[in-house]
């Protein structure tokens, strides 16, 4: 669900020996103190001056305290208490603006980092507390709101000269995953520039109308010559440096543009001595609604990350502020650096909607409260089974048409709405009494259930919702679990642990337990805790399948089974050994039998 912000707009200026705080604006009125920068401050100051970045959620910590002492002071502080109180009573989030355009010293540093002292948490973690950086320009704030369809250009540069050299494909592809549902609804455009050269890019910009440009590459910045840019390609495949004022005159009088992507080392980084001077700053002060950009390096499997998960938002009805915090919350580890706090969102748009605007145009039906959180898969090929499986199950192509998949296995809750209904259904030896699930595990998945039972809930769904829900397929479960990558676990190619999947515990746990191990398409809890139902058919002998790879869809996938028949689950179980724990294990089970740790999620055709 989308959320509505009021704002919270804090104006800082500088005064001799202090720094002057006024609340321009806030759900409570105004309030102004002032602040006198300490010890820890300077060293922050210091420290980023110097090229160091956050290395630990320690340091993070330390350093958000006191950037926080230093914007939300005496009078300030209170002002923000009582804001925060009164959007959560009217069910909003609290949109904190920073008007840091006269303190260029302060403009450099990681706001994003701030850290709560009374919550105990970094308030740009959470899409009900937005960072936002806000710069005023004598020209009015324009909107967000596009023409459909909404049309995104994608520009991915990747020099044969500079190292590192960038995953840009796998980004493009997670790009197009996230945003299929727009595309396939012919609500937005998606396009690739076909050469990532500052001659391409003008003639595009010359011949299409664009919305969102994305960039994916390197940046740099010089502070020696107060100079940044992004890093494009000659003809030949080399390294072509385009700097923030030649890119700001190729973007000028494009009026079509709402939202720049820079995914982009040093995108975000400014000069201490003018607030302006830097490639995202730049771009603003040309008149761009909304820019996002990195004011310090990350790696770039966690930069793909960051905008998959931003655009899988934004496609959810999320606007950018939101969005932004939810990849934030993807790229979240208590033991990894804080690389979530890279990216920087610069908006002057008084509602930073942008794609939700078009999902909103689209009639759908509202989603009933016990009816599961969805994701799409897009159409198009992936690959299934194993390297070292027996040759009836070797790794081969599959194309599949898109499909939507439940985001969590289904729920005691969920299911309990279906019991009470047709109690004959109900779950056998965990924990239900009657049609009651077991306490403490709402959110914990549905087992002890057949595959008749499954296929019921998702018969009984489709009435309720008019959504044709079913069991998936496997080759529907395994895409989903696996991408269009081969990994071998959802989340990559790192060993199972805790972080990852729900494992070794001895009984079930929450579907939310670990955001960590999601797969690239969103969907979650795939590995580990329960293995899951699918509407693929094994065959009648247990040693040896009735159906085998290559896999295809023929009588493997009719919607009913015969009697003592078996059917195919995936996943792993919290009891399984680790090595069962891959996108690509294949297991047949009894369809009849009720097992302890058997759950399932469902599906729809797109």
């Amino acid at each position: 669900m989308a959320l509505l912000y009021e704002d919270f707009d804090l104006f800082v200026d500088r005064m001799e020996g202090a720094y002057r705080l006024r609340v321009l604006d806030s759900p409570v009125g105004q309030a102004q103190t002032t602040v006198v920068p300490d010890g820890a401050l300077l060293a922050i100051q210091t420290a980023i001056a110097a090229g160091w970045q956050v290395e630990e959620i320690v340091v993070a910590q330390d350093w958000g305290r006191t950037l926080y002492a230093t914007l939300f002071a005496d009078a300030v502080e209170l002002c923000l208490l009582r804001s925060l109180d009164s959007v959560q009573r009217s069910g909003r989030g609290l949109r904190i603006r920073l008007h840091l355009t006269e303190v260029p010293e302060l403009a450099a540093l990681p706001w994003e980092l701030v850290y709560s002292p009374h919550s105990e948490r970094f308030l740009a973690l959470s899409n009900t507390t937005p960072i936002v950086r806000y710069m005023a320009l004598a020209t009015h704030a324009p909107g967000l709101l596009a023409e459909l369809p909404l049309a995104i250009l994608c520009v991915l540069a990747d020099p044969t000269d500079l190292e590192p050299r960038l995953e840009v494909e796998v980004e493009w592809r997670r790009i197009q995953a996230a945003v299929a549902p727009l595309v396939a609804a012919g609500q937005v455009t998606l396009q690739r520039l076909a050469a990532p050269t500052v001659a391409a890019l003008r003639s595009q910009l010359r011949g299409q109308r664009v919305h969102l440009l994305h960039f994916i590459g390197h940046g740099w910045y010089d502070p020696a010559s107060q100079s940044s840019g992004l890093v494009l390609e000659e003809e030949t495949g080399q390294a072509a440096l385009v700097d923030a004022t030649l890119l700001s005159v190729l973007l000028e009088g494009e009026q079509t543009l709402r939202a720049v992507f820079l995914n982009a080392c040093a995108g975000a980084r400014v000069d201490e001595r003018n607030a302006f001077q830097g490639t995202a700053q730049q771009l603003v002060r040309l008149g761009i609604p909304l820019v996002v950009a990195l004011q310090f390096d990350i790696v770039s499997e966690r930069a793909v990350l960051l905008a998959q998960e931003f655009y899988r938002a934004m496609a959810d009805g999320y606007p950018a502020e939101a969005a932004l915090a939810e990849a934030r919350k993807a790229l979240f580890d208590p033991a990894a650096p804080p690389d979530w706090s890279a990216p920087v969102l610069f908006a002057r748009s008084a509602d930073n909607r942008l794609v939700a605007r078009v999902l909103e145009s689209v009639p759908a039906r509202p989603r009933l409260p016990f009816e599961p959180e969805m994701r799409s898969v897009p159409a198009g090929p992936f690959v299934m089974g194993a390297a070292n499986a027996p040759p009836e199950w070797q790794q081969h192509r599959v194309d599949l048409a898109p499909f939507a998949i439940g985001r969590y296995p289904v729920t005691n809750a969920q299911y309990a709405a279906f019991v009470r209904e047709q109690s004959e259904h109900r779950p056998q030896g965990v924990g239900w009494f009657f049609t009651t699930p077991p306490a403490g595990k709402l959110e914990h998945p549905v087992v002890g259930i057949s595959w008749h039972a499954a296929a019921a809930y998702c018969r009984w769904l489709a009435v309720q919702s008019g959504r044709a829900y079913r069991l998936p397929t496997e080759a529907e479960w395994e895409k989903a679990a696996r991408s269009d990558d081969g990994r071998t676990y959802p989340w990559g190619e790192a060993p199972p642990s805790a972080q990852y999947c729900s494992h070794g515990g001895g009984q079930t746990a929450a579907v939310t337990a670990t955001a960590a191990g999601c797969s690239p398409y969103g969907v979650c809890d795939l590995i580990g805790n329960v293995r899951e139902w699918t509407a693929t058919r094994w065959g009648d002998n247990l040693r040896r399948p009735q159906f085998v790879y290559p896999y295809r869809s023929d009588e493997r996938e009719q919607p009913t089974l015969r009697a003592n028949e078996l059917c195919i689950c995936r996943g792993g179980a919290y009891d399984d050994p680790i090595e069962r724990l891959t996108c690509s294990a294949r297991l047949g089970v009894h369809a009849a039998a009720a097992h302890h740790n058997v759950g399932f999620r469902v599906a729809y055709s797109s």
